[in-house]
């Protein structure tokens, strides 16, 4: 269910009941945007939760994003939580319209799981948009990823870099 818009302020809740009535889920989120000094600022959360036999999976997002004139700026944080899994991520972007159907931009993230001592994740980029005609843009990202297994975690570290060429077409 989704309240009508008030102000700026957005909200939904959503319930799914399984046939056996062990693994229910409820989410629910909301939002508000608002003007000020210029600038457009919107504040979303989000959380969630599975019913599961051995440990219900939780999760929950917040994040902010400012807008003013060509700059974008991005602030997240999120939390997971289920069998064996306590994980906990921070996310940044910002980017700038330069005009003339070009964007640039850049982020960073990083995870950690509190459970699994030592397993971390992190991720850097940036990034550049080209409208080339109406419908048709071209992306170009080159990101930086490291991956530390820890001492619980499965599968090995691993770190690299990745470099990716997108078209995009709209009708």
């Amino acid at each position: 269910y989704y309240l009508p818009a008030m102000g700026g302020f957005t909200a939904g809740v959503s319930h799914t009941t399984s046939v056996d009535g062990g693994s229910d889920s409820t989410e629910f989120g909301a939002q508000f945007t608002t003007s000020a000094a210029g600038s457009t600022i919107t504040i979303g959360g989000a959380s969630g939760t599975t019913e599961n036999s051995t440990q219900d999976i939780d999760s929950q997002n917040i994040g902010v994003k400012i807008v003013s004139g060509p700059v974008s700026v991005i602030l997240a944080q999120g939390s997971y939580e289920a069998s064996d899994e306590d994980r906990e991520a921070n996310g940044a972007a910002i980017s700038y319209n330069m005009g003339n159907g070009m964007t640039i931009g850049a982020y960073t993230m990083e995870s950690e799981d509190s459970l699994d001592a030592g397993e971390e994740y992190s991720k850097s980029g940036v990034e550049v948009q080209y409208t080339i005609a109406s419908g048709l843009t071209a992306v170009i990202t080159i990101d930086d990823y490291e991956y530390k297994a820890g001492t619980g975690g499965s599968g090995s570290s691993d770190s690299g870099t990745n470099s990716k060429f997108t078209l995009k077409a709209s009708f």
